[in-house]
């Protein structure tokens, strides 16, 4: 063999090695890293109710799935209304594909893994869509919040569509085009986005 075919193998050696590792890099990113809370554009609408979450920064929440796609909510009644019944909502999805849920803390803003947030539900503040879920970071501050604005307290687990029936209201909007929601807030529409 001459050295300048060793030459060529070794460098083809090193191409193959660098495409390998970029790929495992880029599939760790794509599952891994892609369960963070991700940024909602002003073009992407809810995944239940079809309004748009980024006009409601303090009311945002989201669930990113295994596959990197991200459903954004204009509040966390929507949010918990989407997984009661995702199959209605977002047929490409089950409850297994989830990633993470997220949610917003309502005194700071910041990002909370929705399972560990502790929620007022039903209190005198209204959120975009009426009567909401308001998550906080410690059950202090959910306490402080409640005892000055009513509700009642709820544990992630805890919520259910008998924690939101009471919330819904029988609200009906119209939508941009005319289409309306139906009773529970909701209308046909997929609100996931790629990342």
């Amino acid at each position: 063999m001459t050295s300048q075919t060793t030459s060529r193998l070794t460098k083809s050696f090193i191409l193959i090695a660098t495409l390998i590792c970029l790929g495992i890099f880029a599939h760790a990113n794509a599952t891994t890293g892609s369960s963070e809370p991700q940024e909602i554009p002003g073009d992407v609408s809810c995944g239940k109710c079809g309004m748009f979450p980024a006009k409601y920064p303090q009311w945002q929440s989201q669930i990113v799935f295994n596959d990197g796609t991200m459903t954004p909510f204009d509040g966390c009644k929507c949010m918990f209304g989407f997984m009661s019944n995702m199959g209605k909502y977002d047929p490409a999805h089950q409850s297994d594909d989830i990633a993470n849920i997220w949610v917003k803390d309502f005194n700071t803003g910041a990002w909370l893994d929705a399972k560990k947030a502790h929620y007022v539900v039903g209190s005198d503040v209204m959120g975009p869509m009426g009567k909401e879920l308001i998550p906080f970071a410690d059950a202090a501050s959910a306490r402080n919040f409640q005892g000055k604005n009513g509700g009642q307290l709820a544990e992630y687990d805890a919520i259910g569509m008998e924690t939101l029936k009471p919330l819904m209201g029988g609200m009906k909007m119209k939508m941009n085009g005319g289409m309306q929601m139906d009773k529970d807030g909701g209308m046909p529409t997929n609100g996931h986005m790629d990342k």
